[in-house]
């Protein structure tokens, strides 16, 4: 290495010179100048952290050089050895091109003898990575998808709530009209954040190349996956949610009046119960397990009342069946999921920075972030029911 140079020089200059050789199979004598350097830099009198663990990488590096064997080169032969080799090996052929007078040329094919020196055992050297990242399953965004969604400018979405309507009837000739006077109140609900962080040295960045765009998927999509649950089951300090304002399953007349009450029962007299009170349910959100034993329901003698090659239902009593594990099992969630407002305040996005003793630590830190608002209006409300389906059962079977 050059004199001239500072310690940090010199560590770039060794990491570029490991990079370059293990692009290959290294030789022997590129292993030998690599433990020279990484000698002659612990020979340092005064090292830093980063040189210490530089150091330390370099070693392992070497260490694993030497696990997977390396490429030995016996001494070369000379140019005029090798010719004279190709020519006893070619000299009747030469005779006869130059008794006719024609020219002729030697080829030499190598001037090296190659062998694989080094410890082979294991798996080290014979495995092949494959491209991407095994990753741990989170649930599909499917309620996001069905919501009113929409965008803000402001850290308060405001909007008018009517709490008393007007009214009309019939009235005889010269009778008193009716008078009704329609008020109104100001709601007004707070966009809030969701984020999550994960640090990371800079080494493993710059070594492993898909590591930050893995990284950073995968910290969408738990700020995704925060959303989604936040959305249907609210969270402290977050969303409200939409299980949290939905009203109970209200049986009416048909309280203990279903013979063999079902899960799917429920669900039509849900949807019977919001349309009284004047909206149209779309969806219906249940757990996987849920979503199968409503397929599963057999009549009393054993038949499926859902046929076996219809095993795949998509809607019931007219919704649109989203199955999600965002929902616990055992609960039931129907509605008309247009009333459900959200507001992107700041759509999702990365950054990356130093956060405490992040640069001292070669570290960086990187956070996702979103903030939105969601909300029913109070007027809204009714559009959704949400309830325990086992106690929903209970309260309309008829040998309950």
């Amino acid at each position: 290495m050059e004199n001239n140079l500072t310690p940090e020089q010199v560590v770039e200059k060794i990491n570029e010179k490991f990079n370059e050789k293990l692009a290959g199979m290294p030789t022997k004598s590129d292993v030998d100048s690599l433990k020279s350097d990484v000698e002659t830099l612990k020979g340092l009198t005064e090292k830093s952290a980063e040189i210490e663990k530089a150091i330390a990488k370099f070693e392992g590096k070497l260490e694993g050089m030497s696990e997977k064997g390396f490429r030995t080169e016996k001494a070369p032969k000379s140019t005029r050895e090798a010719l004279t080799k190709a020519y006893k090996e070619n000299a009747e052929k030469i005779n006869e091109m130059v008794g006719k007078g024609q020219t002729f040329s030697l080829e030499v094919k190598a001037l090296y003898d190659t062998t694989i020196d080094g410890d082979y055992t294991g798996n080290v050297a014979l495995s092949t990575l494959e491209p991407g990242v095994s990753k741990i399953a989170r649930p599909r965004i499917r309620v996001r998808d069905i919501v009113n969604i929409g965008t803000t400018g402001s850290k308060f979405v405001t909007y008018i709530s009517q709490t008393n309507q007007t009214e009309a009837g019939w009235v005889n000739e010269a009778g008193e009209k009716i008078s009704g006077q329609p008020s109104y109140e100001e709601r007004s609900v707070e966009v809030v954040k969701v984020a999550g962080t994960v640090k990371i040295s800079k080494e493993m960045l710059a070594d492993l190349s898909f590591v930050q765009s893995e990284i950073n998927s995968d910290l969408m999509a738990s700020v995704d996956q925060a959303i989604e649950d936040g959305i249907i089951n609210g969270a402290v300090g977050g969303l409200t949610g939409i299980i949290s304002v939905a009203p109970a399953f209200n049986p009416g007349t048909f309280a203990g009046a279903v013979p063999s009450a079902n899960l799917s029962d429920v669900i039509r007299i849900a949807v019977a119960q919001i349309e009284q009170a004047n909206f149209n349910a779309t969806h219906v959100v249940l757990n996987p397990a849920d979503v199968a034993a409503l397929q599963l329901t057999k009549t009393a003698t054993g038949e499926y009342t859902y046929p076996m090659f219809m095993m795949e239902i998509t809607t019931i009593a007219g919704l649109t069946i989203i199955s999600s594990t965002n929902i616990a099992a055992g609960t039931f969630l129907v509605g008309d999921f247009t009333k459900c407002n959200v507001r992107m305040r700041e759509a999702m996005n990365l950054q990356v920075g130093y956060v405490n003793d992040d640069f001292q630590r070669n570290m960086v830190t990187i956070l996702c972030e979103a903030r939105l608002v969601e909300y029913v209006k109070d007027n809204d409300v009714n559009a959704f029911v949400s309830d325990s389906i086992a106690t929903a059962i209970a309260a309309i079977d008829l040998g309950a």
